[in-house]
């Protein structure tokens, strides 16, 4: 019974030791990361800039002139 608590408790500290392997490991897979997330973005905000401006954010002033605006 001892060996098989040992050999689970080997078997879980090992799994937890294991590399992410999500993230990439060598500088020519940063880079195609990079570039494809910067695709993505440029994707995204050209759809963005055909569809209708978005309505301007509401300020605590509510549209009135900033006070340093007033002067």
């Amino acid at each position: 019974m001892k060996p098989l608590v040992v050999g689970l408790g080997l078997a879980v500290m090992t799994g937890a030791c294991a590399p992410d392997t999500r993230m990439p490991e060598s500088g020519y897979q940063w880079e195609r990361r990079q570039e494809r997330i910067e695709r993505e973005w440029r994707d995204s905000q050209a759809k963005t800039q055909g569809a209708a401006p978005a309505a301007p954010a509401q300020t605590s002033t509510n549209g009135a002139p900033a006070p340093e605006d007033r002067f």
